[in-house]
C-alpha cells in the first residue's frame, strides 16, 4: 500500500505516533484517508491513536483542530507541548519505547486478523510489534514467510 503516511515509529519531539496522526488528520480533511483507516481516527480506546491522547491527556476534537490549523509540525508539536499533560522527556521516551514494543494481545490480535487479513494469513501476527504489522501493511518493512510447520 503507498499511503503518504508516516511510520507509527517516526517521532515528533519525544512522541512516537504524532507525526502519523498529522499525516491521517490532514489527509482525512482532503478526503483522501482510505476508509479503514477513517474508522480508527482519533478514537479512544487501544487504538495507537487512542493511546497517544491517553498518554498526553489531549481531547481528539483539540488536537485534530490543532492539527488543521498549523503550518507545519513544529507547530504541532509546540501546541502539544503546551496543552498535553507535563511529562518529563524520560517519561515521553519510555512511553514511545513501551508503545514501539507493544506485541497485539488476544484481544487486538483478533481485530488485526480481521482488519490486516493478507498479513494474518502470511504470518503469526502475535510474533511481532504492532508497529511492525502496520510498517508490513504499509510496505515499510518486507513480510517474512510464515514457516513450514
Amino acid at each position: 500500500m503507498d499511503l503518504p503516511i508516516r511510520s507509527p515509529r517516526q517521532k515528533l519531539g519525544e512522541y512516537v505516533i504524532l507525526p502519523r496522526l498529522i499525516d491521517k488528520v490532514r489527509l482525512h480533511a482532503a478526503g483522501a484517508l482510505p476508509l479503514d483507516y477513517v474508522r480508527n481516527l482519533l478514537k479512544p480506546g487501544l487504538t495507537l491513536d487512542g493511546r497517544f491522547l491517553k498518554f498526553t491527556g489531549l481531547a481528539a476534537d483539540a488536537l485534530e483542530g490543532a492539527i488543521l490549523a498549523a503550518e507545519s509540525d513544529s507547530l504541532v508539536l509546540a501546541w502539544v507541548d503546551e496543552q498535553a499533560i507535563v511529562h518529563s522527556d524520560a517519561e515521553k521516551q519510555a512511553w514511545s519505547e513501551k508503545a514501539a514494543a507493544f506485541h497485539p494481545d488476544p484481544r487486538v490480535a483478533k481485530y488485526l486478523m480481521m482488519s490486516l487479513p493478507d498479513l494474518a494469513t502470511s504470518l503469526d501476527i502475535t510474533r511481532y510489534t504492532l508497529f511492525d504489522l502496520i510498517d508490513m501493511d504499509e510496505g515499510r518493512l518486507p513480510v517474512p514467510s510464515r514457516p513450514k510447520a
